[in-house]
């Protein structure tokens, strides 16, 4: 069984590679956002976003689904860390995906209308990202680049 946790920018392309992966449940924050077909983004339901994401994942990792993969920005450790912690918990093979993409290309296109000076931010966050130590890149947490 595997985690899969895609990290990028809002515009990276982060989506379109989770659903790339065949029979996989995705977790996202984004879906929070969906209403009646249209992504609505509202900064005040944030955590709830985030809840919901996170219990979907569980309900995922207790029902032992094959490929989970986790599709938010992730762009610090302290974002990704409960979905490492409890994949490890689980036994999982653990892959992280960082999707790189130019801060002008992605604030362009993304759908989500995060402006410029903010997806400049997530990037220089996520260019700067440090992960614990103890995560050791083996056979069961691998990590890789995707370029788009």
């Amino acid at each position: 069984m595997k985690t899969i946790i895609i990290s990028g920018i809002p515009g990276s392309g982060k989506s379109t590679h989770s659903a790339s992966i065949p029979g996989s449940v995705v977790c996202s924050a984004d879906d929070w956002f969906c209403r009646f077909g249209e992504y609505i983004f509202d900064f005040r339901e944030l955590a709830n976003a985030h809840g919901a994401c996170l219990r979907k994942f569980l309900e995922a990792m207790v029902n032992q689904e094959e490929v989970v993969i986790v599709d938010n920005t992730n762009t610090t450790a302290e974002e990704i860390i409960p979905y490492y912690a409890v994949s490890a918990a689980y036994g999982r093979e653990i892959e992280l995906i960082t999707v790189l993409c130019d801060p002008a290309i992605a604030a362009a296109r993304n759908t989500h209308g995060v402006p410029f000076a903010g997806v400049a931010a997530m990037a220089e966050r996520l260019i700067n990202r440090a992960l614990p130590e103890h995560w050791s890149f083996n056979d069961k947490f691998s990590q890789r680049t995707v370029i788009s």
